[in-house]
């Protein structure tokens, strides 16, 4: 499911990856791409654990893995562009947070956009207009929770209530923001299935690095205040 520009509806996907658990089918939004590293692996799945910068350079050491399914059936020319965008997606989710899954990619010419769920099954459709980093950050953040029970419970009002994320969103120096008037909020909003500001929903909330390290730091917030949930402690 992507949410479409402007006025924040939704069009729904229609080949909907369930999840197992009571959870929503999730979507993708595009983005601007980046820059990715290489492949690993042999026959029809690669492994990839992210591009970008020595880990020397990143504050957190997440476990964020990816394995192309059946990629030695996809068209060739798409293998190397969901590659780089899942390259990039895992070197900023490993980086900005200690976050752990393992991710199974297929391509699917039936998704109009992209789509994902929380037991790791991300799916990008043909057009490769989607095959870029904040699509694949977008698709990731729903394997790691983002639209999956509990949100509803953290919501109130369309107001997310965890008070991880309120520190995160409401303690960010100006500096570190994206320019649009979203992000200048000190809290953050969601619907049933994703999130603003930073919330990779669609193209244009790619504005700076920032948008993908924000929204790393924000989907890590998210995990800490369901888990804080579930134990009672909210």
């Amino acid at each position: 499911m992507i949410v479409e520009p402007g006025a924040g509806g939704m069009d729904a996907s229609g080949t909907g990856a369930q999840s197992s658990s009571g959870g929503q089918s999730s979507g993708g939004g595009g983005a601007q791409g980046g820059s990715g590293g290489g492949q690993s692996g042999a026959g029809g799945g690669q492994l990839g654990t992210g591009g970008g910068s020595s880990a020397s350079d990143c504050p957190f050491s997440g476990t964020v893995k990816y394995e192309l399914n059946g990629s030695d059936t996809w068209p060739q020319d798409v293998v190397p562009l969901i590659t780089e965008a899942m390259d990039d997606a895992v070197y900023y989710y490993n980086c900005y947070a200690n976050l752990s899954k393992a991710i199974t990619v297929n391509y699917n010419p039936g998704v109009p956009t992209a789509e994902a769920n929380v037991d790791g099954w991300l799916s990008f459709g043909a057009d490769k207009g989607y095959m870029q980093v904040a699509t694949a950050m977008h698709e990731v953040a729903h394997t790691l929770g983002v639209g999956y029970s509990p949100w509803s419970e953290l919501l109130d009002d369309g107001r997310w209530v965890g008070p991880h994320v309120d520190e995160i969103i409401s303690s960010l120096p100006q500096a570190e923001r994206d320019p649009d008037q979203y992000s200048q909020r000190t809290y953050i909003t969601a619907d049933s299935q994703h999130f603003w500001p930073y919330g990779l929903n669609q193209a244009s909330e790619h504005q700076s690095e920032w948008s993908l390290i924000n929204h790393v730091r924000l989907v890590a917030a998210m995990q800490l205040d369901k888990q804080a949930y579930l134990s009672g402690e909210l």
